[in-house]
Order: structure tokens, then sequence, then C-alpha cells
């Protein structure tokens, strides 16, 4: 099976899950970004990962998505948050739509570490503007992802996702 498996990532959380993905899908495997990927048309399976831009995918990948059509795809996506908040399932709620005319084989989310420019940023802020006093220590758990776990995870996930191809 010929698979492709497309990312964009900022801070290198999503280009180390799409190689990870990659490993996983075997050999016969093209990893690329949205600018220099092969026509999708060419793979029985496409994966798909970006980073999280106010709650929904990057906007690089919302261009290529929106040329993607009638293929057989699994997503996967990095967030500084953690996979199980409720900030999370916001998120994946969000990304849904742009794969209504594929179909989707499963979704896999993992926590990131966060852009050290916004993570800059939200430290200038005087600390009642702060959505919360947490986030220092979100930062923190953050920046351990993605790990190896996070990885071996995502190998399998879309390992499962292309077996059930066959």
């Amino acid at each position: 099976m010929k698979s492709l498996v497309v990312y964009s990532s900022k801070s290198g959380n999503t280009k180390r899950v799409a190689e990870a993905v990659a490993r996983g899908l075997g050999e016969d495997t093209v990893l690329a970004t949205p600018a220099d990927a092969p026509d999708y048309r060419d793979f029985d399976f496409v994966a798909v990962g970006f980073w999280i831009e106010k709650e929904r995918p990057n906007f690089e990948v919302q261009k290529y998505l929106r040329r993607l059509k009638g293929k057989k795809v699994g997503v996967f996506f990095t967030l500084g948050a953690d996979p199980a908040s409720d900030h999370a399932q916001i998120c994946l709620e969000n990304v849904k739509p742009f794969f209504e005319e594929n179909e989707v084989l499963g979704y896999f989310m993992c926590q990131g570490k966060i852009d050290p420019a916004r993570v800059k940023w939200v430290r200038q802020m005087p600390p009642s503007e702060m959505l919360s006093t947490e986030h220092p220590a979100h930062w923190d758990r953050a920046a351990l992802h993605p790990d190896v776990d996070d990885l071996a995870r995502a190998a399998e996930t879309f390992r499962s996702m292309a077996a059930s191809l066959d």
C-alpha cells in the first residue's frame, strides 16, 4: 500500500509525529509538507498532520485540505493543551469539518511544546490579563511532549489504520 504523510510544523512537534507516523506506515510511504507534496491521488492512504492555530488546523494545511477529496485519510495534530482537556476536544470538533469530503479512518492528538515566542509574549502580560495562573506549569508539562510514548502511539495508531485497509 502506498501512503502519503503530509504535515505542517511550526516548532518541530508535528514534524516529529509525522516522522513517527511515516515509520508506522512502512517503507512505501512518502513524507512531505503541503508545499512539496506529490499528487495525493497517487496514494492509497493519506495521513495529514498539523499544529492547531486558533482551535483549527493551521492555515497552510487548511489550504491543502481544500484540494484533498475522496481519500481514505488519517488525521493527527499537535497542540499545547493536554489531549484529555476540554480545549483539545473543542479543537477536535473544529478539525472534523475540514475532512468531510474524505473518509477519515481515525484521529490522533498529541500535546507538544508551545512556541517559545508565544510563551514569551504571554509571560510579558500582566498577571491580571493571563487567562490562567496555571500557564507556567502547563507550559512546563507541554514542553515534555511529544515524548517517546507519544511517538510510539502515533506510529501504532497509523499502522492500525493502514492494516484496516488490507
